[in-house]
C-alpha cells in the first residue's frame, strides 16, 4: 500500500512512516506544494499512492465530482486533524485492516482506535 501525504500532513509523518517500512511521499517530496486538490489528487492516482488528508469537504467533493465524470483515483483516506502519534497509530490499523483491499475509488475515514480504561 502506497500513500501521498496532502500538504497539510506534517512532514514528520512521512518520516515516521518510512521507519516502519511504508512507502509514503509527500508534497513536499513531489514538488507539489501549492498545487490543487485535484492536482493532488492526480499526482497520488499517476503514482498510485492513496491521498491521506485533513482536508475532507474539498476531497469528498472532487471524489463525487471524479465518480460523476467516470475519471478513477488510487484512494482518498481521510481524517480529523490529530496529533502525529494518534495519527501514527490509526494509519497503521488502517494498513493492517485494508492490507488487501483495493483502494481504487475509496473514499475512507481512518478508523478510530478503542479508548482504554
Amino acid at each position: 500500500m502506497k500513500f501521498y501525504l496532502d500538504e497539510h500532513i506534517h512532514l514528520t509523518m512521512a518520516s515516521l512512516l518510512h521507519a516502519r517500512g511504508i512507502d509514503c511521499v509527500t508534497t513536499r517530496d513531489a514538488g507539489n506544494l501549492g498545487f490543487s486538490d485535484e492536482a493532488q489528487l492526480s499526482f497520488a492516482t499517476s503514482q498510485g499512492r492513496a491521498i491521506l488528508t485533513f482536508n475532507h469537504k474539498d476531497f469528498l467533493h472532487l471524489a463525487r465530482q471524479w465518480h460523476e465524470t467516470g475519471r478513477s483515483h488510487a484512494g482518498i483516506i481521510l481524517s480529523k486533524e490529530l496529533a502525529i502519534p494518534d495519527l501514527i497509530r490509526r494509519l497503521h490499523r488502517f494498513i493492517t485492516q485494508y492490507a488487501t483491499i483495493d483502494l481504487t475509488n475509496c473514499v475512507i475515514w481512518l478508523p478510530s482506535l478503542p479508548h482504554h480504561s
